[in-house]
This record gives structure tokens, sequence and C-alpha cells, in this order.
């Protein structure tokens, strides 16, 4: 009698360990990935040095780990345990990358995580001068970037198809905030090769401006993933005004909705064009740019083009930028932090409580203004392109960014204090820059980086994680932690 009661607690047991498995494996994958691009990338330098051989047998060690947790018997598993494997993930795959980054970019452990987690969250924070670096050491911050936005995405779109599990929840976990309907191998086999065009088309169009094969690469890398690591400390402003354009235009194809390139996929051309991300994403950059300019009362081409780039930079969550942003105005870093805040299209690489929650929300706020003069039990509902948000959906996005919001405020206070225990003197507009900057995965710095000690780098780093799974599976991974006890 007691025999099916042991073996139930036992299964039971097992399956605690399972978001500690799938953890592993993803981290495990997407750390070889990383030193595998970056091995090929530096070869196209051309570059070799002992650290491309030390790098390549800790990839194929992680790749030894991946293949032998893959072959473990995990009969069950559930939304719930691939949402904490990936808050696992986040924190464990930077420093896969980081221990060996350490050795190779001389520098201690905790800034190596530092620079790891803005690299893999695709928010391009850097506490190092790309110009002392070896050409690896720089196409391993690239790398980082590209296979943490794009690896993650694909592993876990690959689990749901394997385990047949709802990707929703799961592409949700990954900061790419929209629900996801596929035929699911359909799904995935789009995704890969609309991402895999998505890389070797700005690679080309880079190396034509006159980039080497490297520096396109490097860029189209950081850019796609909308990152913001360059491989000279100049970084975009060492380029042309043609090639800055491209890297931004990489960044604006990295920060549009999926769905739209699914559209242009299958011919539906008039759809894609009219998805309301991308009207908003373009309205959005030229909206901030304008404001910008308002605020200088420059109108000068240079002034034009350094406002529309840095306003594309922080819509799109990218981080590149050509001047020196921690020289800008109050007015320009608070309209800065807006527009990171808000951030880029949601299931893109882009971060930030996304553009289509702040239309819906806009929405939603416009109507109960309006509902104030109707008569009582009158209801309002939100519409976009034609159909009604479904009430569940609406919970669901004031709740991420309300959750986003209170994040954001508790980590800005949190660090103001560390500041003045450090005795490190630092403008509170710089403070909230810095970590909407973390937060939305943007890495654009108002000047805190280069003067925060190593604990309010490490507060800054789980900004970013915190940012990128958007609070709530934290949250939930969290309380689910504490239920056991």
């Amino acid at each position: 009698m007691q025999r099916p009661i042991y073996r139930g607690y036992d299964a039971q047991r097992r399956e605690q360990f399972y978001p500690i498995l799938w953890g592993i494996l993803i981290s495990s994958v997407v750390a070889s990935l990383t030193f595998y691009l970056a091995i090929f990338s530096a070869l196209t330098y051309p570059y070799f040095d002992i650290n491309m051989l030390a790098a390549s047998i800790i990839a194929l060690i992680y790749s030894i780990i991946a293949i032998k947790i893959s072959k473990m018997t995990i009969t069950t598993i559930r939304p719930s345990v691939i949402i904490k494997a990936l808050v696992i993930f986040w924190f464990l795959a930077p420093l896969l990358v980081a221990i060996p980054f350490s050795y190779f970019s001389h520098i201690d452990i905790a800034n190596s995580y530092f620079e790891m987690v803005s690299g893999l969250t695709g928010t391009g924070f850097t506490i190092l001068n790309p110009s002392t670096q070896t050409p690896f050491v720089n196409a391993i911050r690239a790398a980082s970037q590209w296979a943490g936005e794009v690896g993650a995405l694909f592993l876990t779109l690959i689990l749901a198809l394997v385990y047949h599990v709802s990707p929703t929840g799961l592409v949700s976990a990954l900061g790419k905030g929209e629900r996801v309907r596929p035929s699911m191998f359909k799904t995935l086999i789009d995704l890969i090769s609309i991402y895999m065009i998505l890389t070797v088309i700005p690679v080309t169009y880079m190396y034509l401006s006159g980039m080497s094969l490297y520096d396109s690469l490097v860029y189209t890398f950081a850019a796609l993933a909308t990152g913001g690591f360059a491989p000279t400390a100049g970084g975009t402003a060492d380029l042309n005004v043609i090639q800055q354009g491209l890297v931004m235009l990489t960044c604006v194809l990295g920060a549009l909705n999926f769905s739209i390139y699914l559209n242009l996929r299958y011919g539906r051309i008039r759809k894609a064009f009219s998805h309301p991300e991308f009207k908003m994403l373009i309205g959005s950059i030229l909206f901030y740019a304008l404001l910008i300019l308002l605020v200088w009362k420059s109108f000068t081409p240079q002034a034009i083009w350094s406002a529309i780039f840095h306003s594309a930079s922080a819509v799109t969550t990218s981080g590149f930028q050509i001047q020196d942003v921690s020289k800008f105005g109050e007015s320009v870093k608070y309209i800065l932090t807006f527009a990171m805040i808000i951030g880029a299209s949601a299931f893109s690489t882009g971060g930030g409580i996304k553009l289509f929650r702040a239309y819906v929300i806009g929405k939603l706020i416009l109507n109960q203004v309006k509902k104030m003069g109707k008569p009582r039990g009158y209801i309002s509902t939100v519409k976009v392109m034609g159909k009604e948000v479904d009430p569940n959906d609406l919970i669901t996005m004031l709740t991420v960014v309300s959750a986003y919001i209170f994040t954001l405020l508790i980590i800005s206070m949190l660090i103001t204090e560390m500041i003045s225990l450090h005795k490190v003197k630092v403008p509170s507009i710089d403070i909230l820059f810095e970590v909407a900057s973390a937060m939305s995965g943007t890495g654009l710095s108002s000047g805190l980086i280069a003067v925060a000690p190593v604990d309010v780098r490490l507060v800054l780093a789980v900004a970013m994680i915190v940012g990128k799974l958007e609070v709530l599976p934290v949250l939930y991974a969290i309380i689910s932690l504490f239920k056991k006890y």
C-alpha cells in the first residue's frame, strides 16, 4: 500500500530538479554557441591566439554537457518548468561565459559577469575599452548578444515543439511579450529561416559599405540583437554616416514584431506594413527625435542626424551612440529615459514594456476618461485593428507594466542609497536613466557605469535580467521556491 505513495513522492522529488536541468541545458548550448560564433568571427579578422583554442575546448565541454542532459529521461514537462528554467538560464548562462571571458579579457569575475549579462541580455553596457582588447574578445562580446537573443528563443521554441508545450508562456518568459499562435513546427522553421536571413543581409550590406568582414559580423550580431557592443572605443562614432545608418537600420529590423516578417514571408505585404507596431516604431523614433531637436533648439544636419540616431537607439533599445550621451542635458535624458522604458515592438529582440502594451494601455486610459461622461453601467472596450482586446490580456498587460515600473523605481532607490554610501555624486536623473537603460536592455549610459563600484554594477546586472524577463517570471520562480518551505 505504501509503494505507490513512495513512487509518486519520488517522481515529485525528481521533477523539482527539472528546471535546474533545463536551465543548465539551455545555458550550456547558448554559452557554447557564443564561443563558436566568436571563434568564427575572429578568424575572419584574420586573427588567432591560444585563447581561441581554449575557448573551443570549453565550448566542446559545454556541448557535451548539453548532450548528456538532453539524453536524460524526462517524460513530463510543463510551462511552469520551462519558465523557472529560463530564470535559471538568464542568471547561469552569463556565468558560464564570464568565467573564461574573465581570463581572456584580464578582468575580475564580477566585472566579467556584468559584461556577459550585458551581452546576453542584449543590453550593451560595458566596462571595457574595446580598442585595447583582442579581436577575439570583442568577437565574444558581440556573439554573446546574438546568442542570447536569438539562440535562447530558438531553444525555447524547440523545447516547446519536442514536448508539446504551448509557446505562449515561454515566449513571454523570454521577454517577447506577445501571444504566439503557431502551427508549431512551421512557426519554428519560419523563425529560424527569417533570423538567418536577417543576419546574412546586414552582414552583406555592411560589408559592401566598406566595413571589413569582421566588423560586418560584429556589428550585425550586436545590432540585430538590439545590443550595442562595438569593436572600438568610439563605437558607431568611428563609422561614416552611411555605415551608421546601416547599423541603425539593422537595429530597427531587430526591433520589429516577428509577425511583420511572417506576413512578408507569405506575401501579405499590405498587412505587414499596416501593422500598428510598424507605424508606432517609426513614428516613435521621429517623435522623440523632434522633441530632442526642440530642446536643443537646433536644426542643423548634424543635430537632426544625432537626434534621429539616438532616438532610434533608445526606441529600439540598441544602445549605440555617436555622441557622449552623458553630456546631454537633463531634458534630453528624460526624453530618452521615457523612450527606453516604452521600448520596441512585442515579439522582437528589443526590450522595454513594449510599444503594443503602451498603445493598448493608452487607449484604455482614453476610454476610461470618456466613460466618465457616460451613464452608469456603460462598458468601454479596447479595440486594436478592429478586434476587441481580451479582458484577461488587458489585466496581464496592466500587471506586467505595473510590476515593471514599480521594480524600476525600487532598483533606482536602492542604487541611489548605494551610491550615497560610496560617496559618489551622481544626479538622480542619471541613476533613473541608467536603471531604465538596464531594464530595457538598451545600454545607453549616463556615465554611471564608469564610476559605479562593482556592487552597483551587479545590481544593474540583476536589473538587466529582471527587465529581460519582464519581472513576473522572476517573482513566479521566487514564490515557487518559498512554497516548498
